[in-house]
C-alpha cells in the first residue's frame, strides 16, 4: 500500500514549485514594466525649424564638396586624354 507521509510530501513539493514558479513570473512582469522606456516626446514646431535649417546646411557643404570632386576627376580625366592621345600619336607616327 501507499504511504500517505510520502503523498502529503509530494504535494508540498508541487505546491512550492508551483509557488517558485508565480513568484519568477510575477517578477519577471513587475521588472519589465519598470524599466519599460518612456514614450518620447513630441516635435514642436521650433525643433523641426531647426533640423531642417541643420539639414540644408549639410546639404549645401556635401553639394559643394561633390562639385569640387567632380571637378578634379574631370580635369584629371581630360588630361589623361590628352596624354593618351599623344602616346597614340606617337605610335601611329603622326
Amino acid at each position: 500500500m501507499s504511504d500517505s507521509d510520502l503523498n502529503k510530501a509530494d504535494g508540498c513539493d508541487i505546491f512550492f514549485s508551483l509557488l517558485i514558479v508565480i513568484l519568477l513570473l510575477a517578477g519577471f512582469f513587475i521588472f519589465q514594466s519598470v524599466t519599460e522606456p518612456d514614450q518620447p516626446l513630441e516635435v514642436d514646431n521650433k525643433t523641426t525649424k531647426t533640423r531642417m535649417e541643420k539639414i540644408a546646411k549639410h546639404e549645401a557643404i556635401d553639394s559643394v564638396y561633390n562639385l569640387t570632386i567632380d571637378t578634379f576627376h574631370m580635369d584629371n580625366n581630360s588630361s589623361m586624354e590628352k596624354v593618351m592621345s599623344q602616346v597614340i600619336n606617337q605610335y601611329t607616327g603622326k
